[in-house]
């Protein structure tokens, strides 16, 4: 009789857009499995996670393509039957076999944490809609959707999708991805408003994990460096601007901040060659009182004319450097 081989597993997490740091893992050490960090950074490089280079299926919507890595792993994982997937701000604190172990027995297809901070995956939805997460036209729409065709959907508390085990070479399982992710794609970029409503369709018998979501016996969340989510294209707002109008946008912004910092060096430099001039002066007749005509110009440079009206200095971005730098030197000229 032919012996059957242990399922293959493996740890994965997906880094698209540059927007945060890579976390290292320092339960990789300890750890038999394959820790896989698919990226499309090329300089990218890491001390416990294997880089795998992926080419983003919409290079100006790195969500989304990070979506579909995390909600496909039957496609970008072959080799592999199980698999633990992780957002790039979790840390384990355990070997990932024994999360395995202990949540994906044989006979469980997929397991997730249940969402520590949300009593239903309506108040999920309202969460995403007050916060301004994603665009509220398409989150309205994908809500209306739930609620005339499936609204007991909105009823549980969501899953919690940063970490997820699956058997992902299951069809219950592939079945359930694909419709999730296919709801990704056409609503919410929030995979955590479409989760169950994907689930229920498929039938696929998800085990929850009842554990706190910041911290628990085998992780802790948020580790987060450098992040910013508010910068193009990850802003929900920003990302549906045509990218013509945003480097139209940014080419105006550069050229007033920098016509503004050379007025402010200018006047700096006035300033300090003033500041030599009476110290001198001072120097010279030090019993005599200093005219006010020895004092330097400190009269404000007046303001940059800017097509299309006053435009406010941006505060992320690729001329975010010059907005600091003429705060800067408007706070020296100013002191």
């Amino acid at each position: 009789m032919a012996e059957v081989s242990a399922p293959r597993a493996c740890v994965y997490t997906c880094l698209i857009g540059g927007y945060e740091a890579l976390n290292e893992q320092p339960m990789a050490a300890a750890s038999g499995l394959d820790f896989l960090c698919f990226t499309d950074d090329p300089t990218l490089t890491s001390a416990s996670w294997k880089l795998v280079p992926h080419s983003p299926a919409f290079p100006l919507d790195p969500v989304r393509s990070q979506r579909m890595v995390k909600l496909s792993p039957h496609d970008v994982l072959p080799g592999y039957d199980v698999s633990l997937y992780i957002d790039n701000s979790v840390i384990l604190t355990v070997p990932p076999e024994e999360v395995i172990a202990r949540y994906l027995p044989p006979g469980t297809p997929a397991a997730m944490p249940g969402h520590s901070f949300r009593a239903s995956v309506r108040d999920e939805f309202m969460e995403v809609l007050r916060m301004g997460l994603d665009d509220g036209g398409r989150v309205l729409e994908q809500l209306n959707h739930y609620v005339m065709s499936d609204p007991a959907a909105l009823d549980p508390a969501p899953f919690w999708s940063a970490i997820m085990l699956r058997r992902h070479h299951e069809p219950d399982v592939i079945a359930a991805m694909r419709l999730w992710l296919a709801q990704v794609l056409r609503y919410s970029r929030r995979d955590q408003l479409s989760g169950t409503y994907a689930l229920r369709c498929t039938d696929l018998e998800m085990r929850r994990i009842e554990v706190d979501n910041l911290e628990s016996w085998f992780h802790r969340w948020p580790v987060t460096e450098a992040r910013d989510r508010g910068a193009f294209p990850f802003s929900p707002i920003l990302s549906q601007v045509p990218a013509a109008l945003l480097a139209e946008d940014w080419r105006r912004d550069r050229a007033a901040l920098e016509a503004r910092i050379e007025v402010l060096e200018q006047a700096l430099a006035a300033a300090e060659t003033g500041v030599i001039r009476l110290e001198a002066s001072k120097a010279a007749r030090p019993d005599s009182a200093t005219s006010a005509e020895s004092e330097p110009d400190c009269t404000p440079a007046p303001p940059i004319s800017i097509p299309n009206g006053t435009r406010t200095s941006p505060t992320s971005g690729p001329v975010s450097w010059l907005a600091r730098l003429a705060g800067r030197l408007s706070g020296r000229r100013n002191s």
